[in-house]
């Protein structure tokens, strides 16, 4: 691939337009003035008496169809939402009601009603025990009634939007879901109902005024009854006239729509996920067009004398005319400019690198108007490093995957002969450009844009992007001197094209900038991620990386034969370490341990510390005998030698409880419950070994120290 030449060597200026005359302006003039001004005056004054009737109607039954619709889709959606958080509610007070062995005080129900109440602002919770006795009730004062009422009904037929049963009232409306509460006593399999969450939202004129508002639109919304007579429950604001002789034409059931009484209007039908029919309406326009038609009309035949004056005027200078053009033609410039300043700050918020690369490269060709566009990026590790532990080997991080890397390039192009072939020859260009920038990292040359001329893609211009090299607490601290540069933006005209110019280079310089603080944030999010899944002691993953790990591996055993072994290890007599030597010497252990187990394992293993002295080993298609000689080596290597730090030396011995997927369960709780089980067996037959998991590991588990 050829090397591009210096700027000066062929670049190419923008073309300049040819003055035209000022006889022939102003004959061209003259009969544009006359079909561009008085022909569609009249043909507008004729469309306007004519057509505006017509237009308007069929206006405002279309904004009435988007309105009931748009309304609906949002209204179901809050009830999925209801629907979620009864559910999210009854789990709060079933594991309390487990906790408790079935049993609710008034107290406890009251607190987490309130809670529940308080995530879904305007809605109302009730607790009814298995007797359909009231035990709590929060939210607001009216639609506190409301739900209290709907638990003294039937709760096994009582309102649910999610299934299409509405309020039974006819005074009201609002989105109902009765979920019950269900336990299993201990050592039992049987599920057991103690008690009933009930959680009501309603759709009063405020609530639908603000949906109407987060919609906006203008015109009114109305719920009715799912069936029957057309009666309003609840709308935006006062009925009118003539919604209400609408009400009486509309069916009794299904949709309908068109216009009446000067209002077009929509009405939906109910279902599950809406148990009310949706009535939009709005004002039927066009009585002022018509007006405005013949007005047109008359002031298409005035123009006509006035046109002589006009030719008069044009002997201005030509020059006078083609500034004012060039004037409209930079405002349109600047338009674009600040829409690309503003796509510039959506680019700072997306955590989808390959996203960014694709819209920044579009973006690039369009904002520019050049023929291609490429970008390159050096394949660096997005994500820190986790912690080394003692023993050499770096902890098994589950969250750095190759899709978290930076990838390496992103092109985009015209489709035409001269975008595919500058489309062609970017990328070499780009890394033979990104080569030159780090050979020279003089911060002017970095991140300013530089212009070329490249055989097959014409006028070239490349800039570099950087991303900050440390973390910075405010947008003032940010100075070029910060950043790094990561990669190259190039932009190719074609041949034959003109050259960028000032504006558009300036242009590039803001999306290359935007660019590398959207992938600064994309690093720093990918960095907190890994950090909540990491375990800052030992570096290790932690309890929630060892749940999303253990899930993920069973689901993935579930779609063939595959088996997987779990072992729960326990610090033999770990308080007794603490107590003895300070909490300073216990994390030593277990840093020291982690290492130790590391070494035991494979990279494709998963080792996490489960919480204290309690760690655990996923064995990916590993079975028990597997896992047992595994156990066995953790065993060895925690009593080959002792633990120390300086002049204390500790010899230290670890329980192993060993468990596999499918033979003790099919589900990440149980498997982890028959570990946990066979690590307690271990400790009650003297500690320092390891014992495999019973059919019986359903049952209670007493405590024992250390």
């Amino acid at each position: 691939m050829t090397e591009p030449a210096p700027p000066s060597a062929r670049e190419a200026g923008p073309k300049v337009q040819q003055p035209v005359r000022p006889g022939r302006l102003r004959s061209r003039l003259a009969v544009a003035l006359v079909l561009v001004a008085v022909v569609p005056l009249l043909a507008g004054a004729v469309l306007l008496v004519w057509a505006a009737p017509a237009h308007a109607r069929s206006a405002a039954s279309g904004a009435a169809a988007r309105d009931a619709d748009a309304a609906a889709v949002a209204l179901s959606t809050r009830c999925e939402a209801v629907r979620a958080s009864a559910r999210v509610a009854a789990g709060e007070v079933a594991a309390l009601a487990t906790r408790t062995g079935g049993e609710l005080t008034p107290e406890a129900a009251q607190t987490l009603a309130a809670r529940a109440a308080a995530r879904r602002p305007g809605s109302a919770v009730a607790v009814f025990d298995a007797d359909a006795a009231l035990l709590a009730a929060s939210g607001a004062t009216a639609a506190r009634d409301v739900a209290v009422g709907i638990g003294a009904q039937d709760l096994t037929t009582g309102p649910s939007c999610s299934a299409g049963r509405p309020y039974a009232a006819a005074d009201g409306a609002g989105l109902a879901e009765i979920s019950p509460v269900l336990i299993s006593p201990f050592a039992s399999t049987t599920e057991v109902e103690v008690a009933t969450v009930v959680m009501w939202l309603p759709l009063d004129r405020p609530a639908l005024s603000a949906l109407r508002e987060r919609l906006g639109t203008s015109g009114r919304l109305s719920v009715l009854a799912a069936a029957g007579r057309p009666v309003v429950l609840a709308g935006t604001g006062p009925e009118s006239e003539k919604v209400t002789e609408l009400l009486r034409e509309l069916p009794a059931e299904g949709p309908a729509a068109g216009t009446r009484f000067g209002l077009g209007y929509r009405l939906t039908e109910a279902g599950p996920g809406l148990p009310y029919r949706i009535l939009a309406t709005g004002e039927v326009g066009g009585s002022g067009l018509r007006l405005l038609g013949w007005g047109l009309l008359a002031l298409a035949l005035v123009a006509l004398f006035p046109l002589w004056l006009v030719l008069v005027r044009l002997t201005r200078p030509v020059d006078d005319e083609l500034a004012a053009v060039g004037g409209e033609l930079q405002a349109e410039r600047l338009a674009l400019a600040d829409s690309l300043d503003r796509f510039g700050e959506v680019l700072a918020h997306t955590h989808d690198l390959t996203e960014l690369l694709g819209t920044v490269s579009g973006t690039a060709l369009s904002g520019t108007g050049a023929a291609a566009a490429a970008i390159l990026l050096v394949a660096e590790e997005v994500e820190a490093p986790a912690q080394t532990p003692p023993g050499g080997r770096r902890a098994y991080d589950q969250t750095t995957r190759e899709s978290d890397r930076l990838s390496v390039h992103a092109e985009a192009g015209r489709p035409d002969a001269h975008g595919e072939e500058a489309r062609a020859v970017l990328p070499g260009f780009a890394e033979r450009q990104f080569a030159a920038l780090t050979g020279n990292p003089s911060s002017a040359q970095l991140f300013e844009p530089q212009r070329f001329e490249l055989p097959g893609a014409g006028p070239v211009a490349a800039i570099g992007i950087g991303v900050d090299s440390q973390p910075v607490e405010s947008p003032a601290e940010r100075d070029p001197g910060r950043r790094r540069l990561i990669g190259v933006l190039v932009v190719a005209r074609g041949e034959g094209g003109a050259g960028f110019d000032a504006l558009q280079l300036t242009r590039l310089r803001a999306l290359a900038a935007q660019t590398g603080t959207a992938i600064t944030n994309i690093r720093r999010y990918l960095e907190v991620r890994r950090l909540s899944m990491t375990d800052t002691l030992t570096g290790l993953g932690n309890r929630a990386q060892l749940v999303s790990a253990l899930s993920r591996e069973i689901a993935a055993a579930g779609r063939g034969d595959g088996v997987l072994t779990v072992l729960m290890l326990d610090i033999d007599h770990f308080k007794l370490v603490n107590d003895t030597w300070g909490h300073g010497f216990g994390d030593v252990v277990l840093r020291d341990f982690a290492g130790r187990l590391l070494a035991c394992v494979r990279e494709a293993d998963t080792v996490a510390r489960y919480g204290g002295e309690e760690f655990v080993v996923l064995l990916r298609d590993t079975d028990v005998d597997g896992g047992c000689r595994v156990a066995e080596r953790v065993l060895e290597a925690a009593r080959s030698r002792p633990f120390e730090e300086a002049e204390v030396s500790q010899a230290v011995t670890v329980s192993i409880g060993v468990a596999a997927y499918p033979r003790d369960g099919r589900a990440a709780d149980e498997v982890l419950q028959a570990a946990d089980s066979a690590l307690y067996a271990a400790k009650r037959d003297g500690r320092n070994r390891w014992r495999v998991a019973e059919p019986s590991h359903n049952a209670p588990i007493p405590s024992l120290p250390g």
